[in-house]
């Protein structure tokens, strides 16, 4: 009975000295959107707290569109290893009864079998105790159904399984754990996507509300047991939308209405992570619970500008750099913005919070990555089981000791504005668009190996492949050659 009694006490110890994790996972922010990071026409206090209390990431990057980030967040891996997306919009097309639900099961079955030898973050984090959740925009995409969140590891989940759907705020439906949720006032889906009006009206239901409203109910039922929750919010993707109640900028003087209404959305995002804190605080766990706040992709200012303007009006390719006033400056001014592999469309805004183990104010110029998370959860969870990834753990820089570096971070990129990107240190090769020798008329695009020291040219202005040929070719070895783009 003694052996019973301290064996007991042994393992509540080891599990208090877990802390549960929080991943509350932004859509398309740039670091420029917060005031932490230096944004000066909006204030976002919540995330500032944050940043107070704990970590900074100075050069994080998460991937060049939200598809990949994810699959990233989810296996640990990156591009070259990890899967890709299938196709958006079927949960549309079925609910409007424009596809069979034999040809939806086929496609997701296909999905499954493609993923089912993965391992995956949900999966690592139950195997070390922890009851997982999930919120929001759920899974990789582009479709996903309940086979697949619950192969991904998670218990307990509330969200959108397309990726399409999650173009709106306003979608007819959600999922609460495999059943289908109708929400009647919202506008019917088009043929193949959903309506998502600039402002929508006060008897229809914003898609955020819900997914506050279940996190905080989770932290209520959790709040005695290590849990592992990811808060995939859509916020600030776009198209720009907000509901009446929230549109706290509707009267600011000298703003476009839809910079107006994606300003209130970033707010709408930092009140959502306030009140997950403040749920934390009242059951007074937030001192054992590390909350992680970062994003899927760079900057998306489309949604309220056009920065490629000037440059379709040329008939030219845009090269990424920022010709048209972004008046947020959202990717701090960098080049690119998402679904480029420039800085603006890769460097996204991550801060770590634990209290009493990370230093309050800090700030890292690690370079980290998404694929990072995976290895660190696993890390401070004291996983038993040891799963293959790219990723490193950053645990000891959070704790202020030696950090193991990467040898390099990795990218593809499927949507054209790029390809292959590599960085190793202070060198970032990128496998960019030749805008000059590209037919743009005609859609034809020719790519070319450029090289930026990224340390001392971080609008990636300069670049050096031809001074150093021989950096070029020592950084493309590294990658092995079946993955590159550029070969294919």
């Amino acid at each position: 009975m003694r052996y019973l009694i301290t064996l007991f006490i042994c393992l509540n110890l080891w599990a208090n000295e877990r802390p549960n994790i929080i991943i509350f996972y932004a859509d398309d922010l740039g670091p420029g959107m917060l005031s932490c990071y230096g944004q000066e026409l909006l204030k976002t206090p919540n995330i500032d707290k944050l940043a107070n209390e704990g970590m900074t990431f100075n050069k994080f990057y998460g991937n060049n569109v939200c598809a990949p980030a994810r699959a990233n967040l989810l296996t640990g891996l990156h591009d070259g290893n990890s899967f890709h997306a299938n196709k958006g919009a079927l949960s549309i097309q079925l609910h409007r009864g424009d596809i069979s639900k034999a040809d939806y099961d086929k496609v997701l079955k296909k999905t499954y079998d493609q993923r089912k030898d993965f391992s995956f973050i949900g999966q690592m984090a139950k195997a070390s105790g922890y009851h997982t959740s999930y919120f929001g925009k759920l899974g990789m995409g582009y479709s996903e159904n309940h086979e697949l969140i619950k192969l991904y590891g998670f218990d307990h989940y509330v969200g959108l399984y397309d990726s399409v759907v999650c173009w709106s705020f306003y979608p007819e439906f959600y999922w609460n754990n495999g059943k289908k949720i109708a929400l009647a006032n919202n506008p019917k889906f088009n043929k193949s996507s959903p309506q998502c009006p600039l402002i929508g009206e006060s008897d229809m239901t914003y898609t955020e509300d819900i997914w506050l409203k279940e996190a905080l109910n989770y932290i209520d039922e959790k709040k005695n047991d290590p849990f592992f929750m990811i808060y995939s919010t859509q916020l600030p993707h776009g198209p720009a939308s907000i509901a009446p109640k929230d549109h706290v900028f509707r009267n600011k003087e000298g703003w476009t209405e839809k910079e107006r209404v994606y300003a209130s959305m970033i707010v709408k995002m930092d009140q959502s992570l306030g009140s997950i804190m403040n749920k934390l605080k009242q059951h007074k766990i937030d001192k054992n619970t590390l909350v992680i706040f970062t994003g899927d992709n760079g900057h998306e200012p489309s949604y309220y500008a056009d920065l490629r303007q000037k440059s379709n009006n040329d008939n030219k390719f845009w090269d990424g750099h920022q010709r048209s006033e972004d008046i947020f400056k959202g990717s701090l001014g960098k080049r690119g913005m998402k679904r480029w592999n420039f800085e603006g469309g890769l460097r996204v805004p991550t801060i770590v919070r634990w209290p009493g183990k990370i230093k309050a104010k800090s700030t890292s110029d690690l370079n980290a990555t998404t694929y990072d998370l995976f290895a660190t959860c696993a890390d401070i969870m004291n996983c038993p089981k040891e799963y293959k990834t790219d990723g490193i753990s950053f645990k000891n820089e959070l704790l202020a000791k030696p950090q193991q570096q990467h040898e390099y971070l990795y990218w593809q990129n499927s949507t054209g504005a790029s390809r292959d990107a590599l960085i190793k240190g202070d060198w970032k090769l990128i496998n960019e668009m030749d805008t000059k020798n590209s037919d743009f008329e005609n859609k034809k695009r020719r790519y070319k190996w450029a090289l930026y020291d990224i340390e001392n040219d971080p609008l990636e202005t300069n670049d050096l492949a031809e001074q150093y040929p021989e950096t070029v070719q020592l950084l493309i070895k590294l990658i092995p050659r079946q993955l590159l783009l550029s070969d294919k």
